[in-house]
């Protein structure tokens, strides 16, 4: 999938139910996907099952996604997930389209920028390299926590850089 392509005629993603969560960077076919249990939240089918994407679970407990090229294209002026999440959705809803199906739960705060950055020193000095400390979530602190939730048997391993992450690396975990 190329990264800041834009796809004329291809959707950005879609929410999706999967039977068991699914994240990382493995990018396959919604045909693919379909397969493997994966379906549209809304019940319609993939328009273009042979369009490629990538599955991605931003928070346990709430939506998950399948990820085409145009989302990368929106990221690509913003490396963070949750911006480009809004700026697809935002567009989405402007020309009518409806709301996702599933809620986000509302458990988890969203970290501060002080708070990122400390799980990006914590995390490096554990050997998971985030590529700095900036207080930003790109691919490279994302990596690194869900190898980090990987390695230590955190369930689900999403990937997601939060508070309650961070909260754990405090306590040594």
């Amino acid at each position: 999938m190329e990264r800041g392509n834009y796809r004329r005629g291809e959707h950005w993603g879609y929410e999706v139910r999967m039977k068991r969560p699914i994240s990382g960077t493995a990018s396959r076919s919604y045909a693919n996907w379909q397969a493997l249990g994966v379906a549209r939240a809304d019940g319609e089918p993939f328009p273009q099952p042979n369009a490629t994407a990538r599955a991605w679970l931003p928070v346990a407990g709430g939506p998950a996604f399948l990820l085409g090229a145009n989302f990368f294209a929106a990221r690509s002026y913003n490396p963070a997930m949750s911006y480009a999440l809004g700026l697809c959705y935002l567009g989405d809803r402007c020309v009518g389209r409806p709301p996702f199906v599933q809620q986000f739960p509302d458990s988890e705060p969203p970290p501060t920028l002080a708070e990122v950055q400390e799980l990006q020193r914590r995390l490096t000095a554990l050997g998971f390299d985030t590529g700095g400390a900036d207080g930003r979530i790109g691919n490279a602190t994302s990596l690194a926590v869900l190898n980090y939730q990987r390695k230590f048997g955190i369930e689900p391993a999403d990937g997601y850089a939060g508070v309650k992450l961070l909260s754990l690396l405090r306590q040594g975990s």
